[in-house]
């Protein structure tokens, strides 16, 4: 067969060959006026064929947006999308009438440099299997997003596209609003098992229900070495059991922010994820549960499985939407300090520098106090600072099984709070009458050391006069041998005049 034959073939099936004839082999050689439907598709085409980074297809005409209209748009654009080298970010909304798909399919999988790939429509029938050789040959491809209604069908054709073809370089995969249900979800996630580099997985609006939370935990727990930070599980219909499946599954992970908001979770299964919140592995710092009524219980559950734990900083709900009332708030004020005694206080949470929506608007003033000294200082002065407002009159008797050896410790901690003592708009005046008081309060504490344990005071000072005894007794012995040393010696006998006669002369001649 000749070449002449090949290319008449290639212009008859409008593929990749036909375009490249067209152009004689030379991308550059073709007007892109004489090939588009309007002035903006030409100039995207001329920016396409010198370094454009950013492109939008759709059905707008606004700047940067390529309009697929009549004629050979979508032919041509693919073409020029697989001849470039400099496109990262492409953006598909639209197909237009889907003239020539194929074609611009073609020309995507010829592409190795795009980064990011947004694709906000129907595929118009054609399987999303045919683009396995863009992912097989692109090794930059860190973000796929997909923003459409995803039926079974299609769910199935990316889950093959994903599971055969690897890729390395994907971090984060976006299924926002496309309503896959429990069963596309599930095939999506069955094929997510060897990616345990994604750092983002945005499953937002989805209603993946129990069998999607089932099957995301199980590839949750199958990552060997997980990456995973970010976790978008808004409007999915997750329910208690849901959430008590999953919360297994991302134990496993380094999760950083999880979102929950608009489910169907309460007390019970917020309860369920103690375990993963007490975990020393447990890195979340953002939890997100809006618009999920779980009233006071779910309020109370979240202050509990939230003690000890020194990684979350920022818990976001809406108070009035979630049903939480006085017995709610404080649970939440106990969890972030303790004031049934001084060691309760210490190991209350002074991490967390959110509760409430995210400008804390409807969170208790008393409550924000609290948060407000977490956001400003570390942990441990945030706890000096709790234990001075809640315990006024400071009791030392739970300290007195050390006797006086805590008695150091407890001088360097008023030091300590002397010294970080800061102040702001909002807990100023309270840190400055704390200040204040200060010298007072400590002075107060030794004594409370003296009167607890005036036996072991008293013995504890004759006990220092004959440390004091000792050492005087062996300075003297030094001093002692010194002078016999200077002397020449210890006499043999020490009634031996004559001998200490010559060692005074021999002093006096030094």
């Amino acid at each position: 067969m000749d070449v002449e034959t090949n290319r008449q073939r290639a212009m008859e099936r409008r593929d990749f060959g036909y375009y490249e004839a067209r152009n004689r082999g030379c991308y550059r050689d073709v007007k892109s006026k004489d090939i588009t439907s309007c002035k903006g598709n030409a100039s995207i085409l001329q920016r396409l064929r010198a370094s454009l980074q950013v492109l939008d297809i759709s059905d707008h005409h606004v700047y940067n947006h390529f309009v697929v209209g009549e004629g050979d748009d979508l032919g041509w654009l693919g073409y020029f999308i697989g001849k470039s080298k400099y496109l990262y970010d492409l953006r598909i909304t639209s197909w237009g009438e889907g003239e020539n798909i194929e074609a611009f399919i073609e020309g995507i999988n010829r592409n190795q440099s795009i980064n990011s790939l947004h694709i906000g429509t129907d595929l118009r029938g054609v399987s999303f299997r045919n683009l396995r050789p863009f992912f097989r040959n692109n090794n930059n491809l860190y973000q796929l997003e997909f923003n459409f209604e995803v039926g079974l069908e299609c769910a199935e054709s990316i889950a093959f596209v994903l599971d055969e073809n690897r890729c390395q370089s994907l971090e984060s995969l976006r299924f926002e609003d496309c309503n896959l249900g429990e069963d596309g979800f599930a095939v999506i996630a069955t094929a997510l098992r060897t990616y345990p580099e994604l750092e983002e997985l945005h499953l937002q609006h989805n209603n993946i229900g129990l069998m999607g939370c089932t099957a995301l935990a199980d590839t949750l727990r199958g990552w060997e070495a997980s990456n995973l930070k970010h976790l978008d599980l808004d409007g999915n219909g997750i329910d208690d059991q849901g959430l008590q499946t999953l919360a297994a599954g991302i134990t496993n992970t380094k999760l950083e922010e999880l979102y929950l908001s608009d489910n169907l979770i309460t007390g019970a299964g917020l309860r369920s994820m103690s375990d993963y919140f007490q975990s020393e592995s447990c890195c979340l710092k953002t939890l997100n549960v809006l618009r999920n009524d779980f009233g006071d219980e779910g309020a109370v559950a979240l202050a509990d499985i939230l003690m000890g734990n020194k990684s979350l900083t920022s818990l976001h709900f809406i108070s009035h939407q979630s049903g939480i009332t006085n017995p709610g708030w404080a649970a939440f004020s106990k969890l972030l300090c303790d004031p049934s005694s001084i060691n309760s206080t210490y190991l209350s949470n002074h991490n967390i520098g959110t509760i409430g929506e995210h400008e804390m608007l409807g969170t208790p003033f008393n409550i924000r106090r609290y948060l407000d000294l977490n956001e400003l200082l570390d942990r441990r002065h945030a706890a000096i600072h709790k234990i001075l407002k809640s315990h006024p009159d400071l009791d030392m008797e739970p300290f007195f099984q050390w006797k006086l050896k805590l008695l150091p410790a407890v001088i360097n901690w008023f030091q300590s709070a002397r010294s970080r003592m800061v102040a702001n708009d909002l807990i100023g005046e309270s840190i400055q009458r704390q200040r204040q008081s200060l010298p007072s309060r400590e002075l107060s504490a030794l004594y409370k050391f003296v009167r607890g344990m005036p036996a072991l005071t008293v013995i504890s000072y004759w006990q220092q006069q004959v440390i004091n005894i000792h050492a005087r007794r062996r300075r003297l012995d030094v001093e002692e041998e010194t002078a016999w040393v200077r002397l020449g010696g210890r006499p043999r006998d020490e009634g031996n005049v004559e001998f200490i006669q010559i060692g005074a002369k021999r002093m006096r001649q030094e």
